[in-house]
């Protein structure tokens, strides 16, 4: 293949422009400059431009900076002989954002096999692939009514953390939030209200914890905080988990008002440490509920 110095398309047979115009993927070819010296049509359709237009032009009059550079660290190892195989999400002109798997192969001079003079790109667009699994995650993860997350993935993120902990030696904690007399709510102003107050409780605790703490919701007054990265001192990280319990214990005692319901509602609060994978994680969350019980016990709620 003749070297890509200049922007001229070093194809000439027409059946394979043809043909590469009706591949359902976007198809381009690069120089060692970073300048598009090809690109087919459905490229040249989403870059809304023509194949004049397209030549000397680079990924900085098409995408902004970040992405730019971005895709700059790609290239270069493209140029440097690898070929890469990687999600992109990138955001065009009009700010609409797509996400692409994108494949990049360098292109070797003919007479120097050692020589990479270009980069070919074959990309497809997994924008609507990837909102679909999204969602599906979304449903599969969450709880429906407080949108916290749900028994089974606050599991799977538990015992990751698990994990997290035994590598880096660090304490973590699972504070078990009961809500005193829920039922009592419920019986006498009906679940409506029940749902509202859970929805309520909810977004107080979400204000409560680090946005990297996961909290979720294991039953239908149960609630679950796992805190991470609590620190290498035992009695510290213990300060701070209960710390974070009485926090969440004060948010929930704020009096809940629904049009002209008033209520002031409690909970009983329980917190277990942990460090590496000494316990599982049904243990951990199984200590953390009898602590909570000893604790709701003791004040005959």
């Amino acid at each position: 293949m003749a070297e890509l110095k200049n922007s001229k398309l070093p194809v000439h047979i027409a059946e394979l422009k043809f043909a590469l115009d009706n591949v359902p993927a976007y198809v381009y070819i690069k120089n060692e400059l970073g300048h598009y010296v090809y690109a087919n049509k459905l490229t040249l359709g989403l870059f809304a431009c023509s194949e004049q237009e397209l030549q000397h032009k680079s990924d900085v009059d098409f995408f902004p900076i970040p992405d730019v550079k971005k895709l700059a660290k790609i290239d270069k190892r493209v140029l440097s002989g690898e070929r890469t195989r990687e999600e992109v999400k990138l955001t065009f002109p009009d700010g609409h954002q797509y996400i692409f798997w994108e494949v990049k192969t360098p292109i070797i001079c003919d007479t120097e096999p050692n020589k990479v003079i270009g980069i070919l790109g074959i990309a497809t667009d997994i924008t609507e692939r990837k909102h679909l699994e999204e969602q599906l995650l979304y449903a599969a993860s969450t709880d429906p009514l407080t949108e916290l997350l749900n028994r089974r993935y606050f599991y799977i993120r538990l015992s990751l953390a698990l994990q997290m902990s035994k590598r880096d030696q660090n304490y973590g904690a699972v504070i078990f939030i009961d809500l005193n007399k829920f039922k009592k709510l419920n019986d006498q102003y009906g679940h409506n209200t029940g749902d509202a107050y859970l929805v309520e409780i909810a977004n107080r605790m979400k204000k409560v914890v680090r946005e990297k703490d996961c909290l979720a919701r294991i039953g239908g007054d149960e609630f679950v905080v796992l805190l991470e990265g609590l620190g290498r001192d035992e009695q510290t990280a213990k300060h701070n988990a209960h710390r974070v319990a009485d926090k969440l214990q004060t948010a929930i005692e704020v009096k809940f008002i629904l049009q002209d319901i008033s209520y002031k509602g409690s909970a009983s609060v329980g917190v277990t440490m942990f460090l590496g994978t000494q316990k599982t994680a049904d243990e951990i969350v199984a200590q953390a509920d009898q602590h909570m019980y000893l604790i709701k016990h003791a004040l005959k709620y």
